[in-house]
């Protein structure tokens, strides 16, 4: 017997597609790893779930969050030295990350020190830390725990300082809100740490661990990195600048072996921190409904970033469907 088969209507726009299309989306869906759905819906619950602990309980986030940056610290040291990626742990935005976890330690009774500790944090967290996120294409991919952690490193800073500054939540923060910003010596103070950090990286790298680095070339660096990675923005930058300065020759390029090339991404690095410094500042300046907004535009850029990975697989299946897929959206047609 032969059944007429009428065509099927076109699919109005935000309703149920035909059974023959859905049929093969849902073959598909169940052979997704269940630990990447997962992981995207705890992504997305964690990220609601802090932004309504913020609101409600500030200090209790505060310390949360304290704890979360020196945990995300460890998780990093540990998955990177098995990459050779550990020396990545020695950045500046990682010893941020353990200060965070330090200053109540040094300073339970509050007093000058814990200001003075806490203003310094406040401005490296809203500078050279959390504007590597829109800087550095930081995404913020819900089922990828690699990503969130790479912008949890460079956010729990800025989420601790906002509550030290605006809702303390232990006596070393209280000291710092209730006495403020001391611009004139939390700026050079700023500065000072810095140095200090710039020196005990190049002392480990060139000095302490030097032979164990020349033993290993495949060990990453941030320095490594970029002088490694010709194509990299940073790595035409500093090449330009040498070039000008006289520092390189006109054909001359980076390398991780030249202590010239490593001196003069240091003095990127400087220029960096300098700019973004003067960025947190202002935000100090400004007070608790601008930092807010700043750390609104932190979070929507790491989104941002984020979605180009969710619209660029879905583009991709919808232009590019898998064979197996049209086999069985056509079987399907058939068995219909």
């Amino acid at each position: 017997r032969h059944r007429h088969r009428h065509p099927l209507p076109p699919t109005p726009p935000g309703a149920t597609p035909p059974p023959s299309s859905t049929t093969a989306r849902q073959r598909r869906r169940a052979r997704m790893p269940a630990q990447a759905r997962l992981m995207f819906v705890g992504g997305v619950l964690l990220l609601s779930s802090l932004a309504q602990l913020l609101t409600h309980d500030p200090q209790l986030f505060g310390r949360l969050c304290s704890i979360a940056a020196v945990l995300t610290v460890v998780e990093k040291a540990i998955s990177y030295y098995f990459r050779g990626w550990h020396l990545f742990v020695l950045d500046f935005c990682y010893w941020v990350n353990v200060s965070c976890f330090l200053i109540p330690l040094l300073f339970p009774n509050g007093g000058g020190l814990a200001r003075i500790a806490h203003a310094v944090l406040f401005l490296h967290a809203n500078g050279p830390v959390a504007l590597a996120v829109p800087i550095w294409n930081q995404s913020l991919v819900f089922h990828d725990p690699e990503r969130i952690l790479s912008v949890g490193v460079h956010v729990w800073p800025m989420l601790v300082s906002f509550c030290a500054a605006w809702h303390p939540f232990d006596s070393a923060s209280i000291a710092f809100s209730y006495r403020g910003f001391k611009f004139l010596t939390d700026i050079p103070l700023v500065f000072v740490s810095y140095f200090l950090w710039q020196l005990a990286y190049f002392l480990i790298t060139n000095v302490l661990f030097k032979g164990y680095m020349n033993r290993n070339k495949h060990l990453l660096s941030s320095f490594r990195w970029i002088a490694e990675d010709h194509s990299n923005g940073i790595n035409g930058l500093i090449v330009s600048m040498a070039r000008g300065l006289g520092v390189f020759g006109p054909n001359e390029r980076m390398s991780m072996d030249d202590l010239r090339s490593e001196l003069m991404f240091m003095l990127i690095q400087l220029i960096y921190t300098v700019l973004t410094v003067s960025v947190s500042t202002l935000i100090a300046i400004g007070g608790k409904q601008v930092h807010s907004i700043f750390m609104l535009l932190i979070i929507a850029s790491s989104l941002w970033n984020g979605s180009a990975v969710y619209i660029e697989h879905s583009e991709d299946d919808m232009k590019h469907p898998k064979a197996e897929e049209v086999d069985c959206t056509v079987k399907d047609v058939k068995q219909e």
